[in-house]
Parts: structure tokens; C-alpha cells; sequence
């Protein structure tokens, strides 16, 4: 079996999960495909985003040394040049910890290809500094850094509450913005658009969906030509499973209002 990508393992769990936050979370406005004509809130304690079904079990772990990492990747087949082959560095803040792993990558003399990384739009501005040192870094050693997977998520601001992302479209916007920038100035080497490989999130249709929030989406679309390199063909559905935070607030909403919703394994269809 021939394998064209792998991943090295450089962090352990999410430190964002490892943040307990007290959220109200919107009732929703349509269930089983009709409007929900109650208003509420559910006020949860959340770990990390309310739609990740391993934040609360994950948390934060550790972070491996440089010279585990480097094992991992000194381990990793080669492709047709002698380089290894692309991996995706786990690790969920992994733009800030790039410039020093190339360094170490440099100075033991090994050939590698591509890394893919994936990030929070917040985490990818805050290391905006310590990426263009990575990308200096890649333009020498001849290696391409691919932005997977920015979690944007939504484009409304009320959705990425209810998501609890943690941050705003406003943030959203100006990951896009440095992602396009960065483009510009490292054509060879930085990678980001949906026909590069990459696949931002972007949860849709969601419990939350209204005329205003569809209206915002579309505002955002067009005014930024998202359409041009960020949204990938089709969105996600957003999916409840049990474990998640939002699992815990569909029960509360079955219990306060009398509702009960079909299950399907491990999910809840608020479909």
C-alpha cells in the first residue's frame, strides 16, 4: 500500500478544551425541519467548542519534546526525491511551535516535503510574527506549509457564540485577510485555498439558522469572495453527538419543553 500522507504527533489535547466557561446557549430556531417558536437561553458550563464530542474527555495533555518529534519524522516513508513524505503536525496551535521544529529539522538534516497544520482563526493571528519566520524558514529549505484547516466555522456572530469558538466574524475576516497576505508573499511555500488541499470549517445548517444569521452568511460570501479560495464545496451539517456540550443541551431543551428527538448511534437529529 502506497502512503502519500501521514501525522506526527507533536501535542496532546487542545489547550482551548482545557478552559471551563459558563455559556448561555440560544434556543433554537427550528427543530425537525420547522420553526421553534419558544426564546431562551441554557446556560451550560463548556469545555472548548460546544460541538466537539472529545473536548470535555481530551482536555489539554502534554506537549512531546523535539527529539520525539523528530523520531516520528525521521520514520516517515520517502517519496520520489528522497523527501518525506507530507505530514500533518497534530498539535491544535501547531503555526506557533513551526518556526523552531523546521530549525530542528534544518539542523538534523532532514528532507521533508510538506507539513500541514491545522489552527483557530484566533491562534493564527496571535502567531502571524512566529509564521513568517517559519515561512523564511520553509522558502529556504524548499518545503510547502499547508493551512489545512482554520476553524472559522461561521459568519455570524450569534452561531460562533452558541459554538463557543471564543471569538468573533471580525476575527474570522482577519485570518482570511493574513491568510491571502501571506499567499502574496510566499507563493511557493504557503498554501491555504480549498484548491491547494485545504478545508476550512464551515457549519451549516445549524439550529440557530434565521433570516438574519443566512443573511449575514451571504453578506460575508459575497463582500469577501469566499467562494474564490475559502469555502470548500459543500458545508457541514452541524452534528450533535452525545458527548458533546451540545449533546447536554438538547437533553436540557427535551426536558424543559417536553420534546423528544430522534437518535441515531451516537447522534441526536435536530433535523
Amino acid at each position: 500500500m502506497r502512503i502519500s500522507c501521514a501525522q506526527v504527533v507533536q501535542q496532546i489535547g487542545c489547550p482551548y478544551a482545557a478552559k471551563k466557561k459558563l455559556v448561555e446557549i440560544d434556543y433554537p430556531t427550528n427543530l425537525n425541519d420547522k420553526p421553534f417558536p419558544k426564546k431562551g437561553k441554557v446556560p451550560l458550563t463548556l469545555q472548548g467548542c460546544s460541538f466537539c464530542d472529545v473536548a470535555r474527555d481530551k482536555g489539554f495533555g502534554l506537549t512531546l519534546s523535539t527529539s520525539t518529534v523528530l523520531r516520528q519524522i525521521a520514520r516517515l516513508p520517502e517519496d520520489e526525491e528522497g523527501r518525506k513524505i507530507p505530514f500533518e503536525l497534530v498539535n491544535e496551535n501547531s503555526v506557533a511551535s513551526l518556526a523552531p521544529l523546521l530549525s530542528a529539522i534544518k539542523d538534523s538534516q532532514i528532507r521533508i516535503s510538506q507539513v500541514n497544520l491545522v489552527t483557530r482563526a484566533d491562534w493564527l493571528l496571535k502567531a502571524e510574527p512566529r509564521l513568517r519566520e517559519a515561512l523564511q524558514l520553509a522558502k529556504f529549505l524548499k518545503v510547502r506549509i499547508l493551512l489545512a484547516a482554520v476553524g472559522l466555522e461561521s459568519f455570524s456572530d450569534q452561531i460562533l457564540r452558541n459554538l463557543n469558538k471564543g471569538y468573533s466574524v471580525e476575527t474570522n475576516v482577519s485570518a482570511i485577510r493574513l491568510m491571502r497576505r501571506l499567499k502574496e508573499e510566499f507563493p511557493e511555500n504557503f498554501l491555504y485555498a480549498t484548491s491547494e488541499g485545504a478545508g476550512h470549517g464551515f457549519i451549516h445548517p445549524t439550529p440557530w439558522d434565521s433570516p438574519r444569521t443566512l443573511g449575514e452568511a451571504r453578506a460575508f460570501i459575497l463582500a469577501y469572495g469566499l467562494n474564490q479560495d475559502i469555502l470548500p464545496p459543500r458545508s457541514t451539517p452541524l452534528i450533535i453527538h452525545h458527548a458533546c456540550a451540545l449533546g447536554e443541551w438538547i437533553r436540557r431543551l427535551e426536558e424543559e419543553e417536553g420534546l423528544k428527538l430522534k437518535r441515531s448511534g451516537s447522534i441526536i437529529e435536530w433535523w
